[in-house]
C-alpha cells in the first residue's frame, strides 16, 4: 500500500512540475530522481504524463526554440545545442527550428550585428568585424550568415562590413 501511495505521491509532484512550465522527458526524468523515484517508477510516470499530455517533447521543442529565439534572440545553433543537451530527439528539433520565420532570422541577426557594431570601439575594420562575428557567433548564429552580413553591407544595411 505504501508503494501505491509513494507512487501516486510523485506522479502528482511531476504533474504539477509539468504544469508550471513546459518540461522535457529528461526534466522530469532528474526531477524525479531528486524526489527519490526508481527507474520502473519514473519510467510509468513519464508514460502516464505523456498519455494524460502533462508532458511532450515535442511541444517542448517547439515552444523552447520559439521563446530562446524570440526573447533571448539566439541563434539555430546555440537552441539546437541546448535542446541536444535535454536529450531531445533530432526530428523534434528539425521541427523546432523549422519554424522559426526565415526573414525573421535574417532580421535579428542583422539588429544583433548592428547594436554590437555600435558598442565595439575598435576604429579597425577588420578587428571590429572579428569582434562583431564571434559575438554573433557565441549567441549562435551560423558562420556563413554571419560572414556574408559582415561582407555584403548593402544586403544587411548601412554601416557593416
Amino acid at each position: 500500500m505504501n508503494e501505491k501511495n509513494n507512487f501516486h505521491e510523485l506522479l502528482i509532484k511531476a504533474e504539477r512540475f509539468c504544469a508550471y512550465q513546459e518540461r522535457c522527458s529528461y526534466e522530469v526524468k532528474q526531477k524525479l530522481k531528486e524526489l527519490g523515484a526508481g527507474v520502473n517508477e519514473t519510467e510509468a510516470i513519464i508514460l502516464s504524463l505523456q498519455e494524460d499530455d502533462f508532458q511532450n517533447d515535442e511541444r517542448f521543442a517547439r515552444l523552447f526554440t520559439s521563446g530562446k529565439f524570440r526573447i533571448k534572440r539566439w541563434g539555430k545553433n546555440k537552441i539546437c545545442a541546448e535542446l541536444r543537451m535535454r536529450h531531445i530527439p533530432d526530428s523534434f528539433i528539425k521541427k523546432g527550428l523549422d519554424a522559426i520565420n526565415e526573414e525573421d532570422y535574417l532580421k535579428t541577426l542583422k539588429e544583433l550585428a548592428k547594436k554590437k557594431e555600435r558598442e565595439v570601439k575598435s576604429k579597425n575594420l577588420k578587428d571590429k568585424n572579428q569582434k562583431i562575428g564571434m559575438f554573433l557567433l557565441s549567441k549562435g548564429f551560423e558562420s556563413e550568415l554571419i560572414w556574408k552580413a559582415l561582407k555584403s553591407p548593402s544586403h544587411w544595411g548601412e554601416g557593416l562590413g
